[in-house]
């Protein structure tokens, strides 16, 4: 383990969990010990896909103490990458290892529609921590989320999004909500073995679509799922 996957261990305080009504998943504000070993696993992927792909980035050290007061009063994130491609402007990248199902095996889907597979995101954890750091900073932000298997994640692809693509599902859904569902069709899946540059080719379209399915299942179901 290196010097700053250990200290982010460190850094991690434990919190209360939570429960997001009907997934059958639970929240805990500190990851698992298996939960870290899976996120340090797709950080190591993420960096081979840039090495092979000739693109240059920036590996952000997680240490307490690298980040100035203002950005630890509002809470924002620190992401794992700082990403600059020729003709493009710089971005930062978050890497997440996320399971794709329940406890019990079974597939997250997006508003428990079996034809749209989704990732679960935190949205204290994962996604609002990360929208604020690209409010204050003004640059942008993306996730790269993982599918975890356990302490090691899957090695073929990843699934990239803007932070600020996802935010009408986050606008839109209950405040009592503690996940984001956001349907892998609303992200563009990267193969890691072929390699290539890091773009997004979702349409708004595509977006709205789904977000206008989250606003009439709300309106059908009622808040309270």
């Amino acid at each position: 383990m290196t010097p700053s996957h250990l200290r982010k261990r460190l850094d991690r305080q434990p919190q209360e969990a939570s429960r997001f009504a009907g997934s059958g998943i639970v929240l805990k504000d500190s990851p698992s010990d298996e939960e870290i070993e899976a996120g340090e696993d797709a950080e190591d992927k993420f960096r081979d896909f840039c090495d092979k792909s000739d693109i240059t980035y920036l590996y952000i050290d997680q240490q307490s103490y690298n980040k100035s007061s203002r950005l630890v009063d509002e809470k924002a994130a620190r992401p794992d990458f700082l990403v600059m491609e020729p003709y493009k402007m710089p971005f930062f990248i978050d890497v997440k290892a996320h399971q794709f199902s329940t406890s019990k095996g079974e597939t997250n889907f997006f508003l428990k529609d079996d034809r749209y597979q989704a990732v679960f995101l935190s949205i204290k954890r994962d996604y609002l921590p990360l929208r604020r750091l690209q409010t204050l900073v003004g640059v942008p932000v993306w996730l790269a989320v993982f599918e975890r298997s356990g302490r090691r994640v899957r090695p073929e692809q990843m699934h990239v999004a803007p932070v600020s693509a996802l935010i009408d599902f986050y606008r839109e859904q209950p405040k009592s909500w503690v996940f984001m569902q956001v349907p892998l069709e609303c992200c563009t899946t990267i193969s890691l073995k072929k390699g290539g540059a890091l773009n997004y080719d979702v349409t708004e379209d595509t977006i709205q679509g789904f977000v206008d399915m989250l606003v009439q299942y709300i309106e059908n179901k009622g808040w309270e799922e």
